[in-house]
């Protein structure tokens, strides 16, 4: 079981991560790169990436696929048709879904703006979760030593 994030930049949801989304994970990531559009999808990578803005899913599925095709020994049509070998198929044996599709519980939403890493605690199914909740606060190093 993973723990879900949602990463908006400027206040728009961007990207949601399946795998480590505390702040004493993703959120401790966010705050040291260097905060670029490149260097964001980078760490939501290693978090692996479930969903994105239409914005810039086609570019992360074309890799996504590319890289299943390698590891699952098929075709970039055959992976593109749902075709997996093996019998354990995990978060990131998956296309990227497109944002407006995520319907999963992410746990925290991160936002990235002016250069600096805001975050807040998220309740329930997105995106019904951004109506119930409040504020962000500013994420610092020592919010990622709490969690």
């Amino acid at each position: 079981m993973g723990t879900r994030a949602l990463i908006s930049i400027n206040g728009k949801p961007m990207i949601a991560t399946h795998w480590d989304g505390n702040p004493s994970s993703l959120g401790l990531d966010l705050l040291e790169c260097d905060k670029s559009l490149h260097a964001i999808i980078r760490v939501a990578q290693s978090h692996t990436i479930d969903a994105a803005d239409g914005s810039i899913r086609e570019e992360l599925n074309r890799k996504r696929v590319r890289e299943l095709s390698q590891k699952h020994d098929l075709t970039e049509e055959e992976i593109r048709q749902g075709k997996r070998r093996g019998s354990i198929v995990c978060a990131e044996d998956y296309e990227i879904c497109d944002l407006k599709e995520y319907g999963d519980w992410a746990e925290y939403e991160y936002n990235i703006r002016n250069g600096e890493v805001f975050f807040r605690r998220l309740i329930g199914p997105y995106p019904d979760s951004l109506k119930r909740i409040s504020g962000y606060g500013r994420l610092t190093e020592e919010e990622t030593k709490e969690d």
